[in-house]
């Protein structure tokens, strides 16, 4: 799991996990913001963009209500979490960051997220087209949250998942009206180094026996559409100014366990492909992004109600432009952006 945008999505229903026997996955918010050309692709809370920054996202906040298996209201999750990332190169940058601690009720709980590391890397980019690719290692590491004794434990495993992000921005558009619009995607393949992991238990005659807990690999997928007024305004069309600086968008994040499921059983989702969809705002200061998103659950394995993320996320790449916001190693990526 990651620690990304859908943190509220997955640390809740990670928690609801504990009484559903079911444990989803989710991509990681990791939060920067990228530009490339004359457009500039926030942080977006469902899935990362595309980009490698200088920035810190703190605090993200989610919240989430899942559901149990019977239709019955689950668990009610609220989450902090935070992320920093640091550039090496241009095209190169390392991540650290946790779904940070979480607040649960019905029933009462609580714990931390383990820590998770990313290395990222940007392989090409294209600033007339605003198009840019780029791929990543995520490493959430196991034992590093809360301990298997606590009210909502972590994961006691580590789980290594290779990601690819895409961004196109449709500046190049034929028709004005298309020129705001852009979007973005990302991939990830989550892999568990402990898919199975065997336990002592009783049958119905009281004889102890083996059973096996098995922890699928999960497939992470999601996309953004989203209508910058911050190039409209600049490019297209004058907007007033209460609205020239934001970039409403509709996301969505989804997760399907693909292998090492196990059989279907009553009483649980083990199969079950859930994510979450909604409309997303962000505004983009000069040092800083306040970005907020209603999360509509895709079924009732997703959550039971709408729930909510937001992120407050630091460009230190414009705050410390000559000190900690530039690459450790050769200049700082090229940005021709000319947006007011």
């Amino acid at each position: 799991m990651s620690h990304k945008a859908c943190l509220a999505f997955t640390r809740a229903l990670g928690a609801a996990a504990i009484f559903t026997s079911f444990s989803p996955a989710c991509v990681s918010p990791a939060l920067a913001h990228t530009i490339v050309g004359n457009r500039v692709f926030p942080a977006t809370l469902t899935i990362d963009d595309p980009g490698v920054n200088d920035e810190l996202a703190l605090p993200t906040f989610g919240y989430m209500a899942a559901a149990n298996y019977d239709g019955t209201a689950g668990p009610i999750s609220y989450t902090l979490g935070w992320e920093y990332s640091k550039t090496i190169t241009a095209d190169l940058a390392v991540y650290i960051g946790s779904g940070g601690y979480t607040w649960q009720k019905n029933p009462s709980a609580g714990g931390w997220a383990n820590l998770e590391t990313q290395l990222k890397y940007v392989f090409y980019q294209n600033p007339e087209h605003e198009f840019i690719i780029a791929g990543a290692a995520n490493v959430e590491w196991g034992h590093t949250g809360s301990g298997q004794n606590s009210s909502l434990p972590s994961d006691p495993y580590t789980t290594i998942t290779p990601k690819i992000y895409v961004g196109k921005g449709f500046g190049d558009a034929p028709v004005d009206w298309l020129r705001p619009f852009a979007i973005t995607g990302e991939m990830d393949y989550n892999i568990p180094t402990h898919p199975v992991s065997a336990f002592l238990t009783q049958d119905a005659y009281g004889n102890n026996i083996i059973g096996l807990d098995q922890t699928p690999s999960v497939l992470t997928y999601g996309a953004t559409l989203q209508y910058s007024l911050l190039y409209a305004n600049s490019f297209v069309y004058e907007v007033p100014d209460l609205f020239k600086r934001l970039i409403p968008a509709f996301e969505g994040v989804f997760s399907s366990p693909v292998s090492n499921i196990g059989p279907s059983a009553p009483g649980n989702w083990t199969h079950a492909t859930t994510g979450v969809v909604g409309p997303s705002i962000y505004y983009i200061g000069q040092t800083f992004e306040i970005g907020v998103m209603a999360q509509l659950p895709i079924n009732r394995a997703s959550g039971k109600h709408v729930g909510a993320v937001a992120v407050l996320d630091f460009f230190l790449d414009d705050i410390l432009p000559d000190s900690l916001g530039k690459p450790l190693f050769g200049p700082p990526q090229p940005r021709i952006a000319n947006l007011h």
